[in-house]
C-alpha cells in the first residue's frame, strides 16, 4: 500500500514474499503455561504508544498478566503504577534470539498493537509457538495472522500512528482466551505457511531466473 501510494504501481510483475520462520525451532510448549493467563508484548518497545496501549488494555483485563520484553524508551513502570497494574506486569529486558522460543512459551497470547507493521517476525515466531495474536488490523500483520487471532481496526494515517482502542483490544483478548485451545491449533497451522523451506525454494527460483542466459 505504501509503495503504491508513494512510488506508484510497479511497471512489471511483482509478488510479495513474506518473512519466514523456522517451525522446527519455534514450537509450542506441551501445555499452555499455568498460573493464570499471560499476554506478551514482544520485541523492543521503541514506540511509546505500543507499551501505553498494552498497559491500558491490561487494565481492562482483571486477572491477566503482561510480559513486556525488549528495550524501553520510557518509564513503563510509572504508567503501570498509575493504571494500577504494576503488580501484573513483568519487564524482562532484551533477550537473545536463541532464547526467543522460551520467551513465547511463557505466554498465552501475543498482543501486537503496532500500526502498519510491514511483516513482523515476532508475529510469525509467536504463531509458530502456538500463540494466537490480537493485533492492529493494519499493515501486513493481518496477512500473517489470518484466523489465528483477532485484528482490531483504527484510523489509518500516514502522518501519525493511531493504535487500536484498548477496550477493543481487550475484547479481542477475551474472545481468544475463551477459545484458546482452538486458536492455539490454528496459530501453529498458520505459521507453517511461512516456514523457511518454501521461502528458500522460491528465492532460489527467482534468483535463478535472473541469472539464466
Amino acid at each position: 500500500m505504501a509503495a503504491d501510494r508513494f512510488l506508484g504501481e510497479p511497471p512489471g510483475a511483482c509478488e510479495v514474499l513474506h518473512n519466514a520462520v523456522d517451525t522446527n525451532e519455534f514450537t509450542p510448549a506441551g501445555e499452555p503455561p499455568a498460573g493464570g493467563r499471560v499476554l506478551l508484548l514482544a520485541g523492543d518497545q521503541t514506540q511509546p504508544y505500543r507499551l501505553g496501549t498494552a498497559l491500558r488494555t491490561l487494565a481492562l483485563l482483571p486477572g491477566v498478566r503482561l510480559l513486556v520484553t525488549g528495550a524501553l524508551i520510557e518509564d513503563g513502570l510509572a504508567l503501570a503504577e498509575q493504571l494500577g497494574v504494576a503488580d501484573r506486569v513483568l519487564f524482562t529486558g532484551r533477550y537473545a534470539q536463541r532464547d526467543a522460543p522460551s520467551v513465547y512459551r511463557r505466554a498465552h497470547v501475543l498482543l501486537h498493537p503496532k500500526v502498519n507493521d510491514p511483516c513482523p517476525n515476532v508475529v510469525l515466531e509467536a504463531l509458530a509457538c502456538g500463540l494466537p495474536v490480537v493485533h492492529s488490523a493494519s499493515g501486513g500483520t493481518p496477512e500473517l495472522v489470518g484466523d489465528a487471532g483477532v485484528g482490531v481496526g483504527s484510523d489509518t494515517s500516514w502522518e501519525q500512528d493511531v493504535p487500536p482502542a484498548p477496550d477493543l483490544l481487550a475484547a479481542g483478548v477475551e474472545h481468544v482466551l475463551a477459545r484458546l485451545d482452538d486458536f492455539r491449533i490454528e496459530a501453529r497451522a498458520r505459521a507453517k505457511r511461512f516456514d523457511f523451506a518454501p521461502w528458500v525454494a522460491r528465492h532460489r527460483e527467482l534468483f535463478g531466473s535472473l541469472v539464466e542466459p
